[in-house]
């Protein structure tokens, strides 16, 4: 995540443009990754793809695939307050969801769909594609959920304001969060290296928050924050149903006057014997017995 980029930004960078289509050298070669990716992969994992590809027409056809200025779009917390009490629920939405789709300029998307594209395959073949769609959605949610707590109380307690922030790099974080924890397990002695520093490997991605924040001052160090919780919140929903499950009111019993599907009546009457145990009437009786003789 970015924040909204200012004047003075854009005699060093590309930004977005919202008029017209942003081809630039750096999202041709971005395009040209994609694709070999896509002819490289030897299973064509299509939630991730889709994703890279609505990524990049939304930056480089901002007026089809996301119709709406930067100001529009980026999420912050007053900009979401101020929409939800004008319950203008189109302005939510597209806060929410619209900001993780929109990228600042060339190289912000360039390195977000790069690191997509080793993230997303990775999760996408050990989750499966329906299971990944979820885990975005719910990363989006959760993480802006976050923010909405976390920022306020970092504005009153420390001043700092987290600004109007755009880009997918929060559902990067919570991915990367969910590679680390399944790649190793609680105590794991495995260590990664993150700018010459080692580091446990399960626990790698807070130190490259820091290292980012400080390194990319205008990234959104609380975004990227929000969306490691929101990773860490997905690991633990097998937890959450589980206890859901406990606190579960037992099935109430079968009342003696419904029937299975729950509608009342008489109760039902045991079933009949089979033909050949039924009693025989006594005016058939007789009639039996002849036969029986011949």
């Amino acid at each position: 995540m970015f924040h909204a980029p200012r004047p003075h930004y854009h005699h060093r960078r590309r930004g977005r443009n919202d008029q017209g289509a942003n081809i630039s050298p750096m999202v041709i070669m971005l395009c040209m990754k994609v694709w070999q990716a896509y002819q490289d992969s030897p299973v064509k994992p299509p939630v991730t793809f889709a994703l890279a590809a609505y990524n990049i027409a939304a930056h480089v056809y901002p007026a089809i695939a996301m119709p709406f200025s930067l100001g529009q779009v980026c999420f912050s917390t007053g900009a979401f307050w101020a929409a939800w009490c004008a319950r203008d629920l189109v302005e939510v939405a597209v806060r929410t969801f619209g900001s993780v789709f929109t990228h600042a300029d060339d190289m912000h998307l360039y390195w977000n769909m790069g690191s997509l594209l080793v993230k997303g395959v990775l999760l996408e073949d050990r989750l499966g594609s329906e299971a990944l769609a979820v885990f975005v959605a719910f990363s989006i949610v959760a993480s802006s959920g976050i923010q909405l707590v976390v920022a306020p109380f970092l504005a009153r307690a420390f001043g700092y304001d987290c600004g109007c922030a755009v880009g997918f790099s929060g559902v990067l974080f919570a991915m990367k969060v969910v590679l680390n924890y399944g790649d190793h397990a609680a105590g794991s002695d495995a260590t990664s290296s993150v700018w010459g520093v080692r580091v446990a490997s399960r626990h790698a991605h807070w130190l490259e928050i820091l290292v980012s924040g400080y390194l990319s001052p205008r990234s959104s160090l609380v975004g990227h924050a929000c969306g490691a919780l929101a990773g860490m919140c997905w690991l633990q929903l097998p937890l959450l149903h589980a206890l859901i499950n406990t606190f579960k009111a037992p099935a109430p019993a079968r009342n003696r006057f419904t029937d299975g599907r729950g509608t009342a009546g008489a109760p039902r009457r045991p079933a009949p014997p089979p033909a050949e145990d039924q009693p025989i009437p006594p005016a058939n009786r007789d009639a039996d017995e002849v036969r029986r003789r011949r």
